[in-house]
């Protein structure tokens, strides 16, 4: 059975990056996409919150990424199941995902680290599938 990996983010390129990076680890991946929070509210609904895992952009249209996290763990998503995606380097921010308990993943911003960040995607999805 395929993962389904929600991506969101407001940017196509980003979108697409991260898709490409998953798919090394992840070859049958099934991707749903958005490009804001809402989206992605609204799709988790629609899926019953049945999506493996949750990958969320800091900087996306309302509700931005944390607080997509927020609503999400409410409805009963487990937070190592998401995993904040960004190219945002604050340490509050990182202290923030900490808090509730989600990965804080530095993006990729240049196609030259891909294979950084799908060593981060791996980490990831390996802790979730450890049950970690």
């Amino acid at each position: 059975m395929a993962n389904k990996i929600m991506i969101a983010d407001d940017s196509l390129f980003a979108r697409m990056l991260a898709k490409e990076a998953v798919s090394k680890i992840m070859p049958d991946a099934e991707f749903l996409e958005a490009t804001s929070g809402q989206q992605v509210l609204d799709e988790a609904r629609k899926e019953n919150y049945g999506l493996d895992w949750y990958l969320l952009d800091m900087n996306m249209e309302l509700p931005d990424g944390l607080n997509t996290a927020r609503q999400l763990i409410e409805a009963g998503v487990a937070p190592n199941r998401i995993a904040l995606v960004t190219g945002n380097r604050s340490h509050d921010l990182q202290d923030d995902a900490s808090g509730i308990r989600i990965t804080y993943i530095q993006k990729t911003i240049n196609p030259a680290d891909v294979d950084k960040f799908v060593d981060r995607l791996q980490a990831f999805f390996a802790l979730t599938q450890t049950g970690a």
